[in-house]
């Protein structure tokens, strides 16, 4: 049921996409705020969560396009995912289970969630899954958080992956990874800096590069295929300064291998000591 629900999500999404299109052009010119509602959310409050999934304006209406958005996430095993709710005037629900079925928030169920700033509810996934949940209020609009218990570790770093080593782009848009370093403290506090070289094929080919600062935790970056208008663009966190970075790559197209390559470059400013560095595979398929 998860994997056509999925399926759903990818035909109304390419049947839609001019007019996804259209709506992310006019957001572009528009303020942070209202761009902030499709992904980043930097003027919230730091919440200790690892990703944002907003409720949107206009999210009660049938005729949106959109409510949950994402509509359908992966995610590494222990990732809390925070749902606010950007639905101005409109009080919503995230429950788990599909509407009227017999274990509908039996998982997890944010009660109303008033139409007020910064309302949000969240919950920290620990198992592996498909989890598709709904809004009570409005029972036609439904989501799904898909979990992975799939780790990768280096000399340095553990990765976690929401969709392990091969990404299939035909079934999921976007994965979400977790860079845990394995040789550094994480106090919470010394910023770390993390640079991401992506490599697509061979080392030759560089693709993608960016350092990353993050207060003392590990690095949760999302991979999103296709990039907006063809593009790639790098952005967050989803908070004010915790949460997850996103990474829209043009370059993730169809049968590829890539190489990932994650070092910590500076703790607390400084260089360390030592090389902190791993590479790990990514293969996709179309």
């Amino acid at each position: 049921m998860a994997d056509s629900f999925r399926a759903y999500f990818v035909l109304t999404l390419l049947v839609t996409s001019i007019v996804v299109t259209t709506a992310l052009t006019l957001l572009t010119t528009t303020t942070a705020t209202t761009t902030d509602v499709y992904g980043q959310m930097a003027t919230l409050q730091n919440i200790k969560a690892t990703y944002a999934v907003s409720i949107v304006p206009g999210a009660a209406q049938k005729t949106s396009l959109l409510h949950y958005y994402p509509p359908a996430i992966t995610v590494p095993v222990g990732t809390t995912v925070a749902w606010v709710n950007n639905d101005p005037e409109q009080p919503h629900t995230v429950t788990s289970g599909l509407p009227g079925a017999s274990n509908s928030g039996a998982i997890f169920n944010s009660g109303i969630m008033p139409a007020a700033a910064n309302s949000f509810f969240q919950y920290t996934f620990n198992r592996a899954g498909d989890f598709v949940y709904h809004c009570e209020i409005h029972p036609y609009r439904i989501a799904i958080v898909s979990v992975s218990a799939a780790t990768e570790k280096g000399n340095n770093f553990e990765v976690a992956s929401g969709v392990g080593p091969t990404w299939n782009l035909t079934k999921d848009f976007r994965t979400l990874l977790d860079f845990a370093p394995v040789t550094v403290p994480l106090d919470g506090s010394t910023p770390l800096t993390y640079n991401v070289t992506i490599f697509k094929n061979n080392t030759a080919n560089k693709v993608f590069s960016k350092t990353f600062t993050v207060n003392g935790d590990k690095l949760p970056l999302e991979l999103i295929a296709g990039g907006y208008a063809n593009q790639t663009r790098a952005y967050g966190p989803d908070f004010s300064s915790t949460g997850a970075y996103h990474l829209e790559g043009a370059f993730f197209k169809g049968n590829a291998n890539y190489i990932i390559k994650a070092e910590i470059t500076a703790i607390n400013g400084k260089p360390p000591l030592n090389k902190i560095t791993d590479n790990f595979s990514l293969h996709t398929i179309a």
